[in-house]
């Protein structure tokens, strides 16, 4: 099995293949296993136990597990090593990624600083197994379902991810934006929808949807600018769509949640890459 991930047979896809198969592009696959090889190597330049695994392999592993996210078991027999091994692969690639610059997000301090594009802003939500403790709080009763909710913060010109924030599923958009927000330029407009109704009386410079109810019908104009807005905000809907190609984040997530974090910041983070490449 590790002999159809080989470096010679994968050069043999198309790019389109390729990105479809581990769910980015080359370039991103080799910058990977620079940052994966140098770490390894720094680990064991004093001597120890070598892994069977080159770094190549350790890469396309990980990619394998994040973007169809079958059981670790599936991996362990189709590589011929034990689930412990897989697991120790997964963890040591996640955490050499997570810690490179090339795959970090701007963060907070670059989304209060920078005014040189608007924002738009868009929670997307991420089925987990029910929790053992404090079940009422993830609960989302808009899925139906325990969920944890990532919140992205996108730049309009760049498209470049600035930040997400992290929050369980039974807290409403709006509070969870208010909970983590620290300050934007003022002159940087926000584009949100309607789960943010109220972000002006925090953020003047906020667009926000017109909202339709019995008592107030909208306008023609009003109607007019909600469909303005969607097309504009279209793009941040796309931007959820890349990341859920990854099945960690579209299906159940079934690790620990103490790695929701992680891998959330990390694919995003293959998004900037991605998009920083085109």
């Amino acid at each position: 099995m590790r002999e159809i991930y080989c470096k010679e047979e994968l050069k043999k896809l198309k790019p389109n293949q390729y990105k479809r198969l581990l769910g980015v592009n080359f370039e991103t696959v080799h910058k990977m296993e620079a940052i994966v090889e140098n770490t390894y190597n720094e680990k064991h330049k004093n001597g120890g136990r070598k892994s069977k695994f080159t770094a190549h392999e350790m890469v396309i592993l990980f990619l394998l597990y994040v973007k169809n996210y079958n059981a670790m078991e599936d991996y362990a027999f189709e590589f011929k090593v034990s689930k412990s091994t897989i697991c120790t692969i997964i963890h040591f690639v996640l955490n050499c990624l997570i810690q490179d610059k090339n795959f970090t997000l701007f963060g907070s301090l670059y989304t209060i600083n920078d005014s040189s594009e608007d924002r738009q802003i868009d929670v997307t939500e991420v089925k987990i197994e029910r929790p053992k403790y404090h079940q009422k709080e993830k609960y989302s009763g808009k899925k139906k379902y325990h969920t944890m909710k990532i919140q992205i913060t996108r730049g309009v010109k760049t498209g470049f991810i600035y930040e997400i924030e992290l929050g369980p599923g039974a807290e409403h958009d709006f509070h969870l934006w208010k909970r983590t927000f620290k300050g934007t330029p003022k002159n940087v407009t926000n584009e949100v929808d309607l789960g943010y109704l109220g972000m002006d009386k925090y953020h003047q410079n906020s667009r926000i949807p017109h909202k339709n109810s019995k008592y107030h019908k909208l306008t023609e104009e009003e109607i007019k600018e909600n469909k303005e807005l969607a097309k504009d905000r279209i793009f941040i809907e796309h931007t959820n769509g890349w990341i859920k190609r990854f099945k960690i984040l579209s299906t159940k997530f079934r690790n620990h949640l103490s790695f929701f974090a992680k891998f959330a910041v990390l694919l995003c983070s293959f998004y900037n890459f991605d998009k920083a490449l085109n």
